[in-house]
């Protein structure tokens, strides 16, 4: 077991728990989007920053081990700011649909904007428009509108599935998820990434409103 402090609390972890677990055992509420107990790290979304003593800018708690009397703070004025501008980032190009969305109510984006940022957008220029009703198969749409580019589904197919016929296409604020060109996307688990989507970009056509 290793023993740590996060916010002057004291937590003892196994070897090899993630910062971004630890956190959450002692209690601290530490936002998400890319991370999920089932799938390895991608540490892409940034969401989950943490300032450790010693270290000299915020690290990303999901993707780093835990050590010896490490010393974490998951909030404040360096982390917390981050945060919004993480959020910040994610909606510029995001649609302003969540009253008619399915996951309205239970979306990570929504909560984690309500808890940690509740900031107008400072952006004049016009939103970058992408696949908004892309057909993956008979039962699963795609909104590459709603997408906030967290991999879940990518991973998911590689790692979980195996099938490997999900990858992110395109560079910037121009990369979307992409599904087989020449076939519909056919997974005996395919399902399950509508579940694992933080937000409303994959949704199940049985269950759409």
């Amino acid at each position: 077991m290793i023993e740590l402090e996060v916010d002057g609390k004291k937590v003892s972890v196994e070897e090899g728990t993630t910062v971004l677990e630890a956190c959450h055992r002692a209690g601290a509420d530490v936002p998400h989007f890319c991370y999920h107990p089932g799938l390895r790290n991608a540490a892409n979304c940034r969401m989950c920053l943490v300032q450790v003593e010693g270290q000299r800018k915020p690290i990303p708690s999901c993707n780093v081990p835990v050590t010896p009397g490490m010393k974490v703070l998951s909030k404040g004025e360096t982390v917390e700011p981050l945060r919004k501008s993480v959020l910040e980032f994610l909606l510029i190009n995001h649609p302003l649909d969540c009253p008619i969305c399915d996951k309205a109510g239970e979306c990570m984006l929504q909560d984690n904007y309500y808890r940690y940022s509740r900031k107008p957008t400072v952006m004049k220029d016009p939103k970058v428009h992408k696949p908004k009703k892309e057909h993956v198969n008979d039962r699963i749409l795609y909104d590459g509108e709603r997408c906030i580019l967290c991999s879940r589904c990518v991973r998911f197919s590689d790692e979980v599935s195996k099938t490997k016929q999900i990858g992110i296409e395109d560079r910037g604020d121009h990369s979307i998820v992409a599904f087989p060109k020449t076939h519909p996307y056919e997974d005996p688990y395919g399902d399950c990434i509508t579940d694992i989507c933080p937000v409303g970009a994959l949704t199940s056509k049985k269950f759409r409103f």
